[in-house]
């Protein structure tokens, strides 16, 4: 076999980790931080759902960029304590395209991501729409 097809075996290759401070992106960021391992790197990306008042126009709080900024810093201080960097990454519309987006552009292998909640009957939520339609593998954690 393959070095090459080895390596594609084994490693989760990039990892993406949806992060929004519940208990479940905690426990994602600890698996995370594990697949990466010590001297590793993991892609961290917050996205505040849009608030449009408008076809074009979104409105975020204050309150809700400065929350996303302490949720981007605490995931950082949390994998620096495992010897991983994180990059952080900045969302604002739908979690479920801003994810998507990000994934794409650092060409992730794995998106870690908490189960959250149906907001809706019948509508899935972005765990589940990730799981359907992301081209790379995804990891639930509940």
């Amino acid at each position: 076999m393959s070095a090459l097809r080895k390596k594609r075996e084994t490693s989760p290759g990039r990892v993406l980790l949806a992060y929004d401070g519940s208990e479940e992106a905690r426990r994602g960021l600890e698996l995370a931080g594990a697949m990466a391992g010590p001297g590793g790197k993991v892609t961290v990306v917050n996205v505040i759902p849009v608030h449009g008042v408008g076809a074009r126009l979104e409105t975020v709080s204050e309150e809700e960029g400065s929350e996303q900024q302490r949720l981007l810093r605490e995931a950082r201080g949390l994998l620096a304590r495992k010897g991983v960097h994180a990059d952080l990454v900045e969302g604002v519309g739908d979690p479920f395209t801003e994810i998507l987006a990000a994934a794409a552009a650092v060409d992730a292998g794995t998106i870690v991501i908490g189960q959250g909640p149906r907001r809706l009957p019948l509508r899935l939520s972005v765990s589940e729409r990730l799981v359907r339609r992301a081209t790379c593998d995804v990891l639930v954690v509940h």
